[in-house]
């Protein structure tokens, strides 16, 4: 959860941006720890006794003793260690002057006079320096004042930098920390940078653990050709202990104002979050464009540990707004958006799901169609008819609507029973299965032109799969080094009898891919209105080589599909665009290579062996050193999405210039369009108490305005620039470093990614 800066002050901001999500936790703060002395690890909190050691004592009567040389004065959990000390018994106090130290389970604390009243649990210390024992901070204070619930500073300073380092550091005549609530109170501060005043707070709370509390979160700010200059103003309000709010108010000069919020929720049975964008007007539209918004929601419930519900809803108020004003729930590049609602039940017998589904397509493309609703069933668990023949079932409900579509709306009704004996044993698998898909179609269409659509289809196909598999595996010797080393061949026949479906319309399917397992998939195709014609062997084998703790050094996977029988493909369909033909013999491999400590390889492939040709391909080289040292040179193409070919190559790094100085570059090439698609720079120093970020951006932007065949043509470039500056212990919890940094999404560091990505 976030944390909250309660401020109640404005400040005109500079050129820079503070981001409250990046700051370094406390344990990462590179000065030592402190350590109490013996004496403070025998405290014991329960014990009411105070006890005192010293190499002389002068009693006074009764009442009073004055101790000196070498003064131990324990109490419940605190110690207290001095020259000279004097305790009155009847007035349960204790006086204590010259070169102090004290010592709590949360603080301690060096002084020049100490006074402690028993009584009300209550402890002065004068000209205090005092540093926290469980969490980053240290300060001086003219007087320090601490009860068992609160802690008060007057004329104090607080900083997380380490002992001699006051890189930042907050003034204040008063600051006050409660005990357990994890926040502290400064009154009349001055925030100072190297001593230089930087503004003036009349009334602030910081944060100093992990609790939240409502309040500013610290701003962010950039500039960018497309948004001018772009500030953001969190306030985050703790509502609850399981529900928050934050409201961000952002200003951008080339457009105008908005308005962002985040509602967050979390109980035992339902949580979600809930997102509102709105826009009154943009300054760079036309006057009668109207506001601009996007609202999201995104929920799960647990009704019961059978029955679940989820909902996942985004919507837009135009197709340019993610591409033009950006969102933090969407990705500038996406051209549709998931509106989905479903409800699940897994019983001890049958399985449920009941969804409607929709999406909304950015730009000028082809509408989808919506499922309004589906409703599928099937077997909980195979029943058994003989010994080793199980039967299972599954049938589906879906109606489908698009009004801009051809056919407007379609029902279709599948049911698809089947059998199958499995033979399972930890080196061998051996399934045989066969079922009978029946499908039937009721389609509405006014347009008399497509004649090849029928209003009412039905469809009978029966299925045979014959799958193997056998695992064996040996001890080796991986260069030196103890291994494991694994062979995996498998093989699976499949038949299915050609039908022609092109009176069928195309309402939730479209083409897989063919990467190595999917060579292995019963259909070649999502959803049912496409049952591809098989009578094929697919003949596969992955290697694997482990080390002698389980790491997964090296992988390989090669297989292929064998056609007993050519396929036949369904008849020519003018108005279909995506390639829809599943009668290529794929070659698929794949292959991870940890061939070095710090060194990652891998690639993968998809060819044609009918048309000789290589259809997907991807490379990645990975060197991992360490959190400020990463490198990523990788390569993705495609011969046809959406009828397009992509051909794109990727360089990435960070380089440590000192042990405080690194650089971070990005550069994204589209080899296709002969064009940048995207890159970026970045240089950072971070001590341990402070850091600071500037990261410069060049990218590519699609104006999904723009007619479909126009849009790869455009290059309009936008450029941007960032400053991030982090006070370190002063707010959350979040990293800092350059693996945050790129995995953040400013410079998209992935993992080596498969086409199955």
């Amino acid at each position: 959860m976030k944390h909250g800066l309660a401020v109640f002050f404005f400040v005109p901001v500079g050129a820079a941006c503070f981001d409250s999500h990046a700051q370094t936790s406390p344990a990462a703060m590179c000065y030592a720890p402190v350590q109490p002395p013996a004496a403070f690890n025998q405290l014991n909190a329960k014990d009411p006794a105070i006890r005192i050691s010293s190499d002389n004592v002068n009693l006074s009567g009764n009442q009073t003793a004055e101790f000196t040389g070498n003064v131990e004065i324990s109490y419940r959990d605190t110690l207290l260690i001095a020259p000279k000390a004097n305790f009155s018994s009847s007035q349960q106090t204790v006086l204590a002057a010259g070169g102090i130290e004290y010592f709590n389970s949360a603080i301690q604390v060096s002084g020049s006079e100490f006074s402690a009243d028993l009584i009300n649990d209550k402890a002065s210390l004068n000209d205090a320096n005092y540093r926290f024992l469980e969490q980053a901070g240290r300060g001086y204070a003219a007087e320090l004042t601490a009860t068992e619930q609160l802690l008060t500073l007057d004329s104090a300073l607080f900083t997380t930098c380490p002992v001699d380092d006051n890189s930042w550091a907050l003034h204040a005549s008063e600051i006050r920390i409660e005990e357990g609530e994890g926040w502290g109170e400064a009154r009349n501060a001055v925030f100072k940078i190297k001593d230089i005043p930087v503004f003036y707070l009349p009334y602030l709370t910081f944060p100093v653990n992990e609790n939240r509390r409502s309040g500013l979160l610290l701003p962010k700010i950039s500039n960018s050709q497309r948004l001018g200059l772009d500030l953001e103003q969190p306030y985050y309000l703790n509502l609850a202990e399981n529900y928050d709010m934050t409201l961000t108010p952002r200003y951008m000069s080339k457009r105008g104002a908005q308005l962002k919020s985040e509602f967050r929720y979390l109980t035992e049975q339902h949580r979600g979050n809930l997102q509102l964008e709105y826009m009154h007007s943009d300054n760079d539209k036309p006057s009668d464009f109207g506001s601009r918004y996007l609202g999201h929601i995104s929920h799960l419930s647990d009704f019961t540990s059978e029955i679940r519900g989820y909902i996942d809803f985004t919507d837009v108020s135009d197709d340019a707004y993610l591409t033009e004003l950006g969102s933090d729930y969407s990705n500038q590049s996406d051209t549709q958006l998931l509106r989905q609602a479903a409800l699940s039940y897994y019983g001890t017998q049958v399985h449920s799901h009941l969804k409607v589904q929709g999406f909304e397509v950015l730009g000028n493309y082809n509408n989808a169609y919506s499922t309004l609703p589906e409703l599928s069933l099937s077997s909980a668990k195979p029943h058994s008819l003989l010994p080793n023949v199980n039967f299972n079932w599954q049938a589906q409900y879906a109606h489908f609507e698009n009004s801009t579509a051809q056919i407007s709306n379609a029902d279709r009704l599948h049911i698809e029973p089947g059998i199958e004996i499995p033979f399972i044993t930890p080196a061998l698998e051996l399934t045989a299965q066969a079922s009978l898909m029946y499908t039937y179609y009721q389609q509405d269409f006014d347009d008399s032109s497509i004649d090849h659509i029928s209003s009412s289809v039905t469809r009978t196909i029966p299925k045979v799969r014959l799958h193997s598999r056998i695992n064996f595996e040996r001890e080796y010797n991986w260069f030196g080094e103890p291994a494991l080393h694994t062979f995996e061949p498998q093989i699976q026949y499949l038949y299915i009898p050609y039908r022609d479906q092109s009176n069928i319309g195309l309402y939730d399917t479209t083409r897989l891919q063919d990467d190595y397992y999917g060579l292995f998939r019963e259909n070649r195709y999502s959803g049912l209105d496409r049952i591809n014609e098989a009578n094929q062997i697919t003949v596969g084998w992955t290697t694997r080589f482990y080390d002698n703790i389980d790491n997964e050094l090296f992988r390989f996977s090669l297989g292929q599909i064998f056609f007993l029988s050519d396929p036949k493909p369904q008849p020519d369909r003018t108005d279909i665009v995506d390639d829809l033909t599943s009668t290529e013999s794929m070659l698929a491999a794949e292959m991870i290579w940890h061939w070095f400590s710090k060194w990652y390889f891998s690639t993968a492939a998809q060819y044609d062996i009918d048309s000789d040709q290589l259809m997907k391909s991807n490379a990645s080289l990975d060197y991992r050193g360490s959190g400020k040292s990463l490198f990523q040179l990788n390569h993705r193409y495609s011969r046809a999405v959406s009828g397009q070919e992509i051909q794109q190559m990727g360089v990435l790094g960070t380089m440590p210039v000192s042990d405080s100085w690194q650089l971070v570059g990005t550069y994204y090439r589209d080899v296709t369009n002969n064009r940048m698609i995207d890159a970026s720079f970045g240089v950072q120093y971070e001590s341990c108490c402070w850091a600071v970020r500037l990261v410069a951006r060049r990218q590519v932007l699609t104006d999904l305005e723009l007619p479909v065949d126009a849009i790869n043509g455009t290059s309009r470039l936008d450029s941007s620039i960032g400053l991030q500056f982090v006070l370190k212990g002063f707010g959350d919890s979040a990293g800092f470093g350059v693996t945050d940094m790129l995995s953040n999404g400013i410079f998209s560091y992935r993992k080596p990614y498969l086409l199955t990505n």
